[in-house]
């Protein structure tokens, strides 16, 4: 038997957030799927300025509705975007120009609508983390250790072993960390391997993704002064 499509899916970008009606639900139905998700992931949420809509079309009344709700649940003034088709499109392709904080936002509000798998462990030399989705490892990846996934590989801890994002050629896939000391990294088709004595003594969080080809390793929180 098929699994039921979601009433709606979410997208976030730098303008705002797209939120794409599946299916054909009522309006009821679309508001408490939305206020389930709001309320699920209210710190993720945190920011959003523009809400748009696209699929089956509501009247303007129940979109304004929807996007009073969502301002009542995050607690900020939230705009109706209208026909953000066109801004989809632009930042779609303008791609050269995302770094790594709009790549980890994107993948957390996209993280329930993907296989992602949570593991609360240390992987130690030999050890294999394989997922045919995205993966969350809360402790380290010790020299010796590997893990591999088809999507993105997020680590609450230090990396100093082989991961590899992105397995299927997913070059959007992206591999973050707290400390990132790899022995090698890989997303899709592209390795890259730092420099000897580039295992860093302190916390210094980083995500590496690919922009023109390349991969790109950079901070991804502010340090505070």
């Amino acid at each position: 038997m098929a699994e039921k499509k979601e009433i709606i899916s979410l997208k976030l970008y730098k303008s705002g957030m797209v939120v794409t009606v599946n299916e054909k639900p009522s309006y009821k139905e679309v508001k408490e799927a939305l206020c389930a998700k709001f309320k699920e992931s209210k710190d993720f949420f945190a920011g959003v300025k523009k809400l748009g809509f696209k699929g089956v079309p509501l009247t303007n009344k129940e979109y304004e509705r929807l996007v009073k709700k969502v301002s009542d649940i995050l607690e900020d003034s939230v705009e109706l975007w209208e026909n953000p088709e066109d801004n989809e499109k632009t930042e779609d392709k303008d791609k050269e120009n995302i770094n790594a904080q709009q790549i980890l936002d994107r993948a957390f509000v996209e993280a329930e609508e993907k296989n992602t798998k949570f593991y609360k462990k240390t992987l130690r030399s030999g050890q294999c983390l394989e997922s045919d989705g995205s993966v969350v490892l809360i402790g380290d990846v010790n020299p010796g250790a590997e893990v591999i996934a088809k999507g993105n590989i997020f680590v609450m801890g230090s990396v100093r072993g082989m991961v590899h994002a992105g397995k299927d050629g997913d070059k959007e896939a992206f591999v973050a960390a707290l400390k990132l000391s790899p022995t090698q990294l890989r997303i899709a088709d592209l390795i890259t391997i730092p420099p000897e004595g580039d295992d860093k003594d302190y916390l210094s969080p980083e995500a590496a993704y690919i922009k023109e080809d390349k991969i790109f390793i950079e901070e991804f929180l502010q340090k505070r002064k």
